[in-house]
């Protein structure tokens, strides 16, 4: 098999194993005899980058991105330095599964960026376009449908309650960010002016949305990287990004008057609406998490370590806040060096934008932006189907600049089967372990609280 063929293969695999793990997930759940749907989702996301990343060792003709040399050194550093916060840790097996699902993200990054490589450009964007409308519409219309019975039966709703396949609908507000700024691309790609009226009305039906299921973190989030996009554009480009944002977002907030505040309201003389003025708990996990970190202030508590920490105000598995997991579980010198260095090559795409070189990457970069600073609200790094999405908008990021790529080998091919399955077998051997507690606040599967 070509590597182009291969490379259409496996796009095509992504996005039907994206839609049947979150759109269609309730109702394959069964089938498929998994426990919980955060346990499937889970499942297809390591199953999708092992699968895919076996077979391509198999194929001719591979070239790898060769990221810059201070990227190579921060990645290697990590994993080192991962590995040793992991074992002087309380658990460091644990933490050794912790960091063998961040490698199999890494290897599924780089091989998915050789995939993408061998498709054309503009053709890859198209796909990723049809990718984002497809999920959109699938789960719009399911959306509508439960709308739609919930005025009949005069029944209200609360904010879980017109979306099904998420064991809570934070799951989908992480795909969310990343889905709507991808539906911006028949702004920037011609070969899709046509579909720029279907993507307003989906982008508003996102933020009804949103609206709908409370989702102030993924609002700021989306608001926030807009602006910073925005601050970077040319401005003939930022006139129309800006003002088209603006006409979905507000088209998005009549839609929620009618449909979530009035007309329930007019049924039902009840509605789901609510202010809240809270946390939701995220500050107290902070402070928790900040009071703690001296303890353990250069090599943290070890990866995954939030998960079984004592005298939690909370029983949340993660922090809800990279930058703070970051500061738990791996220490002071691992999240400034981290952090320093996501933000660098954040400021290096954005200074492209403002040069005008690639505008066709706007809603990818878009995309990343919006994730980074929602996962300073929730679980983007560590929920497995934001996970997938993440890496496959940074794969997607590498085709629009001009890097060197170097041919797979067989040398190369052999050190990776030997990574790709042992950690496979590390990360699958955890499943319904009797090591974990039940629970239903997960971090790795669905018991995502460790034993003591």
């Amino acid at each position: 098999m070509s590597l182009k063929i291969y490379s259409w293969a496996v796009l095509v695999s992504f996005t039907v194993c994206s839609i049947l793990g979150t759109v269609f997930s309730y109702n394959i759940i069964g089938a498929v005899g998994v426990g919980s749907e955060y346990d499937l989702k889970r499942l297809i996301a390591i199953g999708f980058i092992g699968t895919f990343s076996l077979g391509l060792l198999l194929v001719k003709g591979v070239y790898l991105p060769v990221v810059s040399k201070s990227s190579q050194i921060v990645i290697a550093w990590f994993i080192c330095f991962a590995a040793y916060s992991a074992f002087v840790s309380k658990h460091p097996y644990w933490g050794a599964v912790e960091i063998a699902n961040i490698g199999l993200l890494i290897i599924g990054f780089y091989l998915l960026s050789a995939c993408m490589r061998a498709i054309e450009q503009d053709k890859l964007l198209c796909f990723t376009y049809v990718f984002s409308l497809l999920f959109s519409l699938l789960t719009f219309y399911k959306y509508v449908l439960f709308l739609l019975f919930s005025y009949l039966d005069a029944q209200s709703f609360n904010i879980h309650g017109l979306l099904l396949g998420y064991v809570n609908v934070r799951f989908f507000n992480q795909l969310q960010v990343m889905l709507l700024p991808l539906l911006f691309l028949p702004l920037v790609l011609p070969a899709l002016s046509k579909f720029k009226p279907i993507s307003l009305i989906c982008i508003s039906l996102h933020w009804l949305a949103l609206l709908q299921t409370e989702a102030r973190g993924a609002v700021i989030s989306l608001i926030a990287a807009l602006v910073i996009i925005a601050i970077f554009l040319p401005k003939e480009i930022r006139n129309h990004f800006v003002i088209t944002s603006l006409k979905a977002m507000l088209f998005g907030i009549v839609l929620w008057f009618l449909l979530i505040f009035l007309i329930p309201y007019w049924l039902m003389d009840t509605t789901s609406f609510q202010i809240r003025t809270g946390s939701s708990g995220r500050i107290d996990l902070w402070l928790y998490a900040l009071q703690s970190i001296p303890e353990r202030l250069w090599t943290g508590f070890g990866p995954m370590s939030f998960s079984w920490a004592e005298n939690k105000p909370l029983s949340n598995a993660h922090p809800h806040n990279s930058v703070m997991q970051l500061l738990y579980e791996y220490g002071l010198v691992v999240c400034v060096v981290i952090t320093a260095w996501a933000v660098n090559c954040v400021y290096q795409r954005l200074v492209l934008l403002k040069r005008s070189v690639n505008s066709k990457s706007i809603p990818i970069i878009y995309a990343i932006v919006s994730a980074l600073v929602y996962s300073l609200f929730s679980g983007v790094v560590v929920m497995p189907m934001a996970q997938l999405l993440l890496v496959v908008m940074l794969a997607l990021s590498v085709q629009t600049l001009s890097f060197q790529h170097c041919k797979l080998t067989l040398l190369h091919r052999l050190l990776l089967l030997i990574l790709i399955v042992t950690a496979l077998y590390v990360v699958l051997g955890t499943y319904q372990s009797e090591e974990l507690k039940r629970a239903f606040l997960p971090r790795f599967w669905n018991n995502g609280l460790l034993s003591y």
